[in-house]
């Protein structure tokens, strides 16, 4: 209502709805230096930039009703650049106001309470029209307990019904933001009694949402450890929502929109806050007084005939060895914490902030499953890191019953991670408490984080997966414990890794030293310098239900997944400078490199890889960085004697040739990590070489030839990747983009059905397929040594060993060339390929492994072909 004389705007009550840019001082100031720390996420920030920068009608959708929510937001618009709202409706802002605008209200309202007097009506949807058409945004509150019974009751009082008929009358669109305070990162718990610590009306509370007083919210904030932030969701379309909606009631749609916005302050409610943690007791309850636990438990106890009293107070020690404990000050001060280690030993971590909105949105359908691959003991410390930074609740993390040790087992155990034993072997009790733990968590939506590899990788490749882990989570969704489950596959790189120097030795078959606070202690040397940079990168995520929906039967289900998953981490890996240097320096003579044969070494593979389409870090992405890039990775290597610079002559003074480097020997497995890193992107290329260099060895090029070659390479490899579906024998001769690769820069020619080699380009070709030669030259050590084995039975242990000492002599009498090919893990891969092709069987014997070879005319055969692949390449 507006009266004759007044051009103040009265919307539905006899308060005014309009914001003016003079806001009452005192309030004002009282409220920014009590809320002077919030801020807005860093997602709301991309919101802002792009639909609150001029040139759209936003409507900010509050879950607040109070005007210290509004002058919050209003205060924290204005510090970063954008015209906060000058329109509330649903809201009434008059504490926010000047006190003559207040007086003028006070007046207007007596006038027509008590003196009867008459004002002329103006619709909200007029006014709100009239501020789009200038520019100017609006706000309104969904929540407000105030005008609840008038919308309720009235429909003319429901601020979505008249945006919904203002947006009827408008081509352009608007874009109505929601936008809730999080007071804190306070998860959302129960007693032990089961109620809810969540009162908003109680001034001492710590809870993270709802509508305050002053008073309460300044608690709220002071209170707890985690910083209050406003969050902007992603922006609806009104125009779009109207089309889409089935009705053309107005009045359905603006229910229908109204529920919307409530899904989504409930959505973020979970993202941020995590489900509703159970106490304790609550948890302990539900796992080890369900029917599967008590069923164990009673058939444990008949067959070793002791009470279930006794075979229950183990089921007790299990799960409080398994179960996790969160704690948000736990998590605030790790973070903290970590937050400093990692600015003292990385140069940045490198993501991409879109992925934390996919993030988001996926779970909305179900609880989110992270998986990463896994290089190092940063991995899950990562991840937790940038969902805490990026103010999402953190998941639960299944973790080694290594890392128990005090204190960081404790700490782990309260910022989400649940402990698993590496084997299971033996177990009756523990796997079925275990199992039924990480059933109960998905039932209660909560996100979880596993390594598909089991363990840390030793080379940089991915480990073939380890399916058990997920097949608890598919069987989860069989039994009905959640609808959905989404998978989200993350690949993690580094420049450098800290385990660096531990990795090789284990590759060597030296023994992995058990976690420790002493072992931690002694680690502190490895926060005295830099490590590079880390690349982590999320893949889209993968819902259950595809597989469901595709009729895939739930036996085959975690294979396909795992699968899956590998293939999707392959494809975002970042190729960091290092990876790439590194590629080309293990190429290199063991005699020593010029740096101008690096770069000429370099830039065919980064020419491969640019064609591959594959991702690389933003340095390399401009081919003007590599001398740059190069220094700065010699310079690391140089630093840690990796890489020395060449000399030449006797006595104290020798002379330094520039330009000319040496890899020392043994050095070359410290840093062949690194090359693995993207191995994966290039062993089509590999293959496909050394297929074509076999061909031409045999005289026969034709493509039926080269075609079989490489699906024999492909099988070859089965054990040790996952390969691409562009990567897999097809019915063309070899991978289209690599055959276009090769034919568009001269390597080889298509004549008549065969694929001529250029032989002016012969050793770029054997360059390429070296990149296989340490992983052939391990099979031979394996092979070697099983076809001269002379005891019939080994245990696995005792078979390794002789395989390391065969792989040390054959190395120095110059049979193999590569110290990198005396790899462990490569030895590992081979022998369990000799299980599968049935060279090998084994068989448990008590708690070992008993290794027997059974087809020795099988290992000849194999040998045999890895010799003829390695003559091919000379």
């Amino acid at each position: 209502m507006k009266g004759k004389n007044d051009t103040g705007i009265i919307t539905s009550t006899v308060y005014g709805g309009e914001i003016y840019e003079r806001l009452n001082p005192i309030v004002q100031k009282i409220t920014r230096v009590l809320f002077r720390n919030v801020e807005f996420d860093k997602e709301s920030i991309a919101t802002l930039e792009e639909f609150a920068s001029g040139g759209k009608n936003t409507v900010y959708a509050s879950y607040h009703s109070s005007n210290f929510s509004l002058l919050i937001l209003y205060n924290l618009l204005r510090r970063h650049g954008y015209n906060p709202p000058v329109f509330a409706l649903e809201y009434n802002p008059f504490l926010l106001q000047t006190v003559s605008f207040l007086w003028k209200r006070l007046v207007k309202g007596f006038y027509q309470l008590v003196l009867r007097r008459k004002y002329e009506h103006v619709f909200d949807t007029n006014y709100v029209q009239e501020l789009f058409a200038g520019g100017k945004s609006i706000l309104l509150s969904l929540m407000s307990r105030k005008y609840f019974v008038k919308r309720y009751t009235q429909f003319k009082y429901d601020s979505l019904l008249q945006l919904i008929e203002v947006q009827k009358k408008m081509e352009e669109p608007i874009f109505i933001i929601p936008q809730m305070i999080f007071w804190n990162m306070n998860p959302e718990r129960t007693s032990s009694r089961g109620l809810a610590w969540t009162n908003p009306r109680d001034i001492i509370t710590s809870s993270a949402t709802g509508d305050k007083s002053i008073i309460a919210a300044w608690l709220a904030v002071l209170k707890s450890m985690t910083p209050a932030f406003i969050r902007l969701d992603t922006p609806l379309n009104l125009k779009d929502v109207i089309a889409n909606s089935k009705s053309d009631d107005s009045r359905q749609i603006a229910l229908e929109l109204r529920n919307r916005l409530l899904e989504v302050y409930h959505h973020n409610k979970r993202t941020i806050l995590g489900p509703v943690i159970k106490s304790t007791q609550d948890m302990m309850e539900r796992v080890l007084y369900h029917k599967n636990v008590l069923d164990e438990i009673a058939g444990i106890s008949a067959d070793e005939k002791k009470s279930e009293s006794v075979v229950r107070k183990r089921a007790y020690r299990h799960y409080r060895e398994i179960a996790a404990t969160f704690s948000i000050v736990t998590i605030y001060l790790f973070a903290k914490a970590l937050e400093y280690v990692l600015r003292r030993i990385y140069d940045g971590i490198s993501y991409d902030q879109e992925a934390f909105r996919e993030l988001r949105e996926a779970a909305a359908k179900g609880p989110l499953v992270l998986m990463p691959c896994h290089k190092s003991h940063m991995d899950y410390l990562l991840i937790s890191y940038l969902m805490h930074r990026n103010k999402m609740f953190p998941p639960h993390i299944a973790a080694g019953v290594n890392l128990t040790f005090f204190p960081m087992g404790t700490i782990f155990r309260h910022s989400g991670a649940f402990f698993l034993r590496r084997s299971f072997r033996g177990l009756k009790l523990y796997p079925v408490i275990f199992k039924q733990y990480v059933k109960t968590l998905v039932s209660e939506g909560f996100s979880i984080e596993f390594f598909i590899e089991g363990g840390r990788t030793r080379t940089g490749k991915i480990v073939f997966p380890k399916l058990g882990f997920l097949s608890y989570l598919t069987e989860a969704i069989q039994e009905g414990y959640h609808r959905d489950l989404m998978f989200v596959p993350i690949a993690i790189n580094y420049d450098r890794i800290l385990e660096e120097q531990s990795y090789a030795k284990e590759l060597k078959g030296k023994e992995k030293e058990g976690e420790s606070a002493v072992a931690m202690l002694e680690s502190r040397k490895l926060l005295q310098r830099k490590y590079g940079r880390v690349y982590v990168t999320f893949n889209k995520p993968i819902s259950i239900r595809e597989y469901i929906d595709r009729g895939v039967p739930w036996e085959e289900m975690p294979t396909q997944i795992a699968h899956d998953v590998v293939r999707r981490i392959n494809e975002v890996t970042v190729v960091t400078p290092f990876a790439l240097v590194t590629a080309a320096m293990l190429l290199s003579s063991v005699r020593g490199f010029s740096r101008h044969m690096l770069v000429r070494q370099i830039l065919s593979i980064r020419s491969f890889l640019v064609h591959a389409g594959v991702k690389m870090s933003d340095s390399l992405m401009d081919e003007h960085n590599l001398d740059e890039i190069l220094d700065y990775v010699m310079s690391s290597y140089m630093h840690d004697k990796i890489i020395e610079e060449m000399k030449m002559g006797g006595g104290k003074k020798k002379e330094v040739l520039e330009e000319f480097f040496v890899l020392r020997e043994d050095n070359r497995g410290r840093i062949v990590f690194y090359r693995n890193s993207i191995i994966h992107y290039l062993m089509a290329l590999v293959l496909s070489s050394v297929a074509l260099l076999s061909a031409r060895k045999k005289g026969d090029p034709s493509h039926g030839t080269v075609r079989a070659l490489y699906a024999a390479l492909h099988e070859f490899y089965s054990r040790e990747f996952i390969f691409a579906e562009r990567d897999l024998p097809g019915e063309g001769v070899l991978p289209a983009y690599v055959l276009d690769f090769l034919v568009r820069n001269s390597f080889v020619k298509e004549e008549g059905g065969t694929l001529i080699v250029n032989e002016e380009k012969i050793e770029d070709l054997r360059y390429y397929a070296r990149l296989a030669q340490d992983s052939f030259e391990s099979y031979v050590v394996v092979l070697h040594t099983v076809l001269n084995q002379k005891v019939r039975k080994l245990t696995r242990k005792e078979l390794m060993t002789d395989v390391r000492r065969n792989g040390v002599r054959m190395y120095h009498v110059g049979t193999i060339s590569l110290s990198e090919s005396l790899s462990q893990p490569n030895y590992q891969v081979a022998l369990d390929k000799c299980k599968e092709i049935g060279v090998l069987t084994d068989s448990p014997v008590g708690k070992s492994v008993e290794i027997s070879a059974v087809d020795k005319d099988k290992a000849l055969e194999l040998y045999e072909q890895v010799k003829a692949y390695l003559d091919a390449m000379v």
